[in-house]
């Protein structure tokens, strides 16, 4: 992480935050399964959006689960995720996921970008995800003053306690199982000599126990692959629940949340931890953990962008979430860019400084 070397910059696509935040690059991009551009920008502080499911084609993409799996910008600024995600939105033959999309996609989205947007506007703050870090819930707080001041609203949503409790569950059922099946779709288009299947992928790891040429063991996720692997099948009872009933069933929970509270948005911080070291970290000074809001957006494939908002005291970058309902980045890029110009909350990181001229 550019804004302290024993910090985690976040995973998956923790290259393309930490590479976008000391500005190597103006825009990257990231692949979001269950948190893996929205983890990334808040740990390295820079903007990211995981956008509503099916409005960027997923062709290409390694899948992790498909049902979750999407691409999104990554930048230092809310106006330039915004350029970037107009010129990749469009039907796409290699992905029916993206005919959700016809009629609801734009090319710019940049016409939106209001800097008075907060005014009048009503937020919902998910303080679910709140009490676990005491510097995060004090930037949040005053990240929520600017908006006020700014004429927004904001009243205090809270998600059902049996839907809290279920999320993972249900998140872990939909991704093992299709992992597990679409791997397979995707390894059978390689040339020989590369795995076929997941089992084969297991077997293939037991045989690297130390660093060879270059590659290094990866014992936690060849455990996840194992565990993948027993998961089940795209046809038995659990998965198909999920599917059928689960995941409609958080859509309607967290678009009815909205309904009945009339708010635009649900902010919530980004990750309620300031970014984990990398070798050993104590629980954060009045913390405790609790509940993590990164599934509900891949659940529902409901947008969410996230914007830097503040540092904790120890120089470490925390970012506030914009959920929205599907096909609401407008809105969320008008929020979010309004927000932005106000705290201007953004800093380089400290060890990667400007290049001398």
């Amino acid at each position: 992480n550019p804004h302290d070397l024993l910090r985690t910059p976040a995973g998956s696509s923790g290259g393309t935050g930490a590479s976008v935040a000391a500005a190597f690059a103006q825009v990257g991009l990231g692949t979001d399964t269950g948190g893996s551009i929205r983890g990334p920008s808040t740990a390295n502080g820079i903007v990211g959006l995981k956008p509503t499911h099916g409005l960027i084609s997923r062709d290409g993409i390694i899948p992790l689960a498909l049902s979750f799996d999407t691409v999104g910008p990554m930048a230092r600024h809310v106006y330039d995720v915004a350029v970037a995600l107009g010129v990749m939105t469009g039907i796409d033959s290699g992905d029916d996921a993206t005919l959700k999309s016809e009629g609801r996609f734009e090319t710019d989205y940049t016409q939106y970008l209001d800097a008075d947007a907060l005014d009048g506007a009503r937020l919902g703050i998910a303080r679910d995800f709140l009490d676990q870090d005491g510097d995060v819930d004090w930037v949040i707080e005053a990240s929520l003053e600017v908006m006020r001041d700014a004429g927004a609203t904001v009243v205090d949503v809270h998600l059902p306690e049996w839907l809290l409790g279920a999320s993972g569950g249900f998140y872990i059922t939909v991704r093992d199982r299709e992992f597990r099946a679409q791997i397979r779709d995707y390894l059978v288009t390689l040339k020989p000599g590369f795995a076929k299947n997941l089992a084969e992928l297991v077997e293939q790891s037991l045989r690297l126990t130390a660093p060879i040429d270059g590659t290094q063991p990866n014992p936690g996720r060849w455990s996840l692959f194992r565990q993948q692997e027993k998961s089940g099948t795209l046809s038995d009872y659990e998965y198909r629940a999920v599917i059928e009933n689960g995941m409609p069933m958080v859509r309607t929970i967290i678009a009815g949340l909205m309904e009945a509270e009339n708010i635009d948005a649900i902010v919530y911080p980004t990750s309620p931890r300031r970014p984990a070291r990398v070798d050993v970290d104590l629980l954060p000074s009045g913390g405790r953990l609790r509940h993590s809001p990164a599934r509900y957006a891949n659940l529902t494939g409901f947008p969410d962008l996230i914007v830097p908002a503040g540092f904790t005291g120890n120089g470490l970058p925390v970012g506030i979430s914009f959920l929205g309902r599907a096909f609401d980045e407008p809105r969320l890029l008008a929020l979010g860019y309004a927000f932005e110009q106000l705290s201007k909350a953004r800093r380089l990181p400290i060890n990667t400084p400007p290049l001398e001229e």
